[in-house]
């Protein structure tokens, strides 16, 4: 047998082992050095296995591993929004997802496939697969559906500011031009900041949230039913 091949015979430890070490004292480190390299990463893919959990996330866990990214403050309230939500979660995330970006991912649904798995599927995509995606069809896709959503924001108990999230999925909007109407409609500051998730935002001096609903849709055209208020953590469709 090839001295490369002994460590894998029966006799490895009694004849192959020794005569390795005498003889080819390199080999014999090489291949001890292979064995632990071996030995490690079926270890590593043990772990891997025994740390994945059996089950998916409750929403209750989503929720919570929601605020604990975006919104720590927020983690409290999770009790209430998902009794008063019941029935009605996947709103909830959507909405939330709109303002504030993806949920976290569930280890559950962590990806498994391998290195060689990937480079593999990638190897496989055909160039028709790829000319698919160019033309209309990519167009559509990075179009994205609207969604306007409203919340008003207490900064004392007299003064509040009202956000509005989502304008930028309209289409030939801009939201510095968004941003002077109302302005000037309601008599007070209006500015575009940036939120973490690389989304936008317009925030309106003042409670406005029914008003600033009814001028998105009179005067933007947006659809009453893509513009949501937010009345006390429920979500409501303008039109």
């Amino acid at each position: 047998m090839p001295p490369e091949y002994c460590s894998y015979g029966p006799d490895f430890e009694s004849h192959c082992k020794p005569w390795l070490q005498k003889h080819h004292p390199d080999m014999h480190k090489e291949l001890r050095q292979k064995q632990k390299v071996d030995m490690n990463d079926e270890e590593s893919r043990e772990e891997k296995r025994l740390e994945r959990p059996s089950e998916p996330w409750t929403i209750k866990e989503r929720l919570t591993k929601f605020y604990e990214k975006y919104q720590p403050d927020k983690i409290e309230s999770v009790p209430g929004l998902l009794e008063k939500y019941e029935g009605k979660e996947d709103k909830l995330f959507a909405a939330l997802t709109k303002k504030y970006g993806p949920e976290p991912e569930d280890p559950f649904y962590a990806e498994s496939e391998s290195e060689d798995e990937m480079v593999r599927d990638v190897n496989e995509l055909s160039l028709s697969d790829k000319k698919k995606r160019r033309g209309a069809a990519a167009k559509k896709e990075s179009k994205g559906e609207t969604r306007v959503i409203i919340h008003k924001i207490k900064r004392t108990k007299r003064k509040a500011v009202t956000t509005v999230v989502g304008m930028d999925t309209v289409p030939g909007i801009k939201l510095k031009d968004v941003a002077k109407v109302f302005s000037k409609v309601f008599a007070g500051s209006s500015s575009v900041k940036d939120l973490p998730n690389g989304n936008k935002e317009i925030i309106v001096q003042g409670d406005h949230v029914d008003d600033v609903a009814a001028l998105i849709v009179e005067k933007f055209s947006v659809p009453g039913e893509c513009v949501f208020m937010d009345l006390d953590g429920e979500f409501v469709p303008f039109g």
